[in-house]
């Protein structure tokens, strides 16, 4: 057994809850990717443009990664409630992308979604009838894609599917750190322009100087 296989063998081994490591990375990157095949699509649809949406270069928004696998882990417990799985989902979904919408204003003075034409919303960031549909969105990943993927992965070869959700991890840990520094902020992504928020941007410059002595900071030992 290479050190290769050894490595992926020991990773497939650590569990959370009833779920592998690497299931739970294909079910990130499943998420993410069909998030994105989602705005992506929606903005054709809407506007008949083909623009890539969200923060990150790649063909994945970690933010539905985020909600999907959170609705994994945190509902399926109340799957025989599917009205609850709904109403969870749709405040836990909503706390996700307010919270996502708050950290983005706070750090670029942008905004990559307005809901300000929407009723019962807040700040522009979430609305009801957003709410509504990431209720439905979570009670799909619950019901209908977690399974099915699920059911793929485990028919998969073991080594050959940690490795290609290691290698996938590895791009995604990539492209968030250089996109982190230098966002996707395209021609019909970004809606607002930093002087409107009314909010203090923080420049990619100033967040690179940030990190570089955070992390000068950490490896200092310390002091008395």
């Amino acid at each position: 057994m290479t050190a290769v296989s050894r490595s992926v063998h020991r990773v497939r081994s650590y569990t959370v809850g009833r779920y592998t490591i690497r299931e739970l990375a294909g079910l990130f990157l499943a998420f993410s990717a069909a998030g994105w095949l989602w705005e992506v699509g929606l903005h054709m649809l809407l506007d008949g443009e083909l623009v890539n949406r969200g923060t990150l270069l790649g063909p994945w928004l970690p933010i539905y990664g985020v909600g999907g696998l959170l609705s994994v882990l945190l509902l399926k417990r109340f799957a025989a409630q599917p009205i609850l799985v709904f109403a969870l989902g749709a405040m836990v979904s909503t706390a996700i992308e307010f919270a996502t919408g708050k950290y983005l204003l706070a750090v670029y003075g942008l905004r990559w979604w307005d809901y300000s034409g929407y009723p019962l919303n807040v700040d522009g960031l979430v609305s009801l009838p957003t709410a509504l549909v990431f209720g439905l969105g979570c009670c799909a990943a619950v019901y209908l894609a977690a399974p099915l993927l699920l059911r793929m992965f485990r028919r998969l070869p073991h080594e050959a599917f940690g490795l290609l959700c290691a290698l996938l991890i590895g791009l995604f840990a990539l492209d968030f750190c250089v996109s982190t520094l230098h966002p996707n902020t395209g021609q019909g992504v970004v809606i607002r322009a930093p002087e409107q928020s009314g909010m203090q941007v923080i420049e990619p410059a100033r967040i690179e100087t940030l990190l570089h002595l955070s992390l000068i900071h950490i490896s200092e030992p310390t002091r008395p």
